[in-house]
This record gives C-alpha cells, sequence and structure tokens, in this order.
C-alpha cells in the first residue's frame, strides 16, 4: 500500500478535514449545527472525534444532492438579486466612494512623503 492511497483511507480529525476541505472551523461549526455536518467517529472513553473516509464521501454526496436541489438555487438566486439590488443602491448614493473628492482637510498625503518624515 503506497502513502497516498493509506492517507485517503485514514479517518481525520476535525482540524485535518476541515483543511482537506478547505472549510474554516466556525464554517464547520455552523454545519455540524445545521445537522449538514459530516458524521463523527468517536471514541469510547474520550473526547477525541474523527471523520471516516466513509462518512467524508457520505458528506459530499449530500452537499452535491443539496446544492442541486430546487430549494437551493431558488435561495442562490434570491441573494445575487439581493446583491445586485444593494450594489445599485449603494452606488447612488451621495456618500459612495466614487463620488468623493478632495476637499479642504481631506487631501491625503502622498504615501512616500509619510515615510520619509
Amino acid at each position: 500500500m503506497d502513502i497516498s492511497n493509506a492517507e485517503k483511507n485514514r479517518s481525520k480529525t476535525i482540524p485535518e478535514w476541515c483543511k482537506a476541505r478547505r472549510l474554516s472551523r466556525s464554517t464547520y461549526h455552523k454545519l455540524k449545527k445545521l445537522g449538514r455536518g459530516p458524521k463523527e467517529l468517536e471514541i469510547p472513553g474520550t473526547r477525541i472525534k474523527r471523520i471516516t473516509p466513509e462518512a467524508d464521501a457520505e458528506w459530499e454526496a449530500r452537499m452535491a444532492e443539496l446544492a442541486k436541489s430546487e430549494a437551493a438555487q431558488l435561495e442562490a438566486e434570491r441573494r445575487r438579486a439581493q446583491a445586485a439590488e444593494a450594489g445599485k443602491l449603494a452606488a447612488q448614493s451621495p456618500n459612495h466612494v466614487s463620488r468623493r473628492t478632495a476637499g479642504p482637510g481631506r487631501a491625503r498625503a502622498n504615501r512616500r512623503d509619510e515615510v520619509a518624515r
């Protein structure tokens, strides 16, 4: 058995699993709280929790199915529309960065001038 195959077939700690999935620990705990996290194997008599390769594969399949669901697609579209509307409103605001001018007292010094002092 080569190292890469052995690595794939071993269970992972929660931090290792999060790193492999490129998820933050806080996102992992949010998923777990929502009931969407992977199944954990708790070693009896300890507080050690592991995620088996089977649990990881099952989690991946559930997430793929969830992403395909009509409700998820509707939610994603709603969020895109909401973000677009918020962007339009922000751009129309008189306080938007594109409307700012360097008036008296608002002029910024050149960064090189600040460093030279």
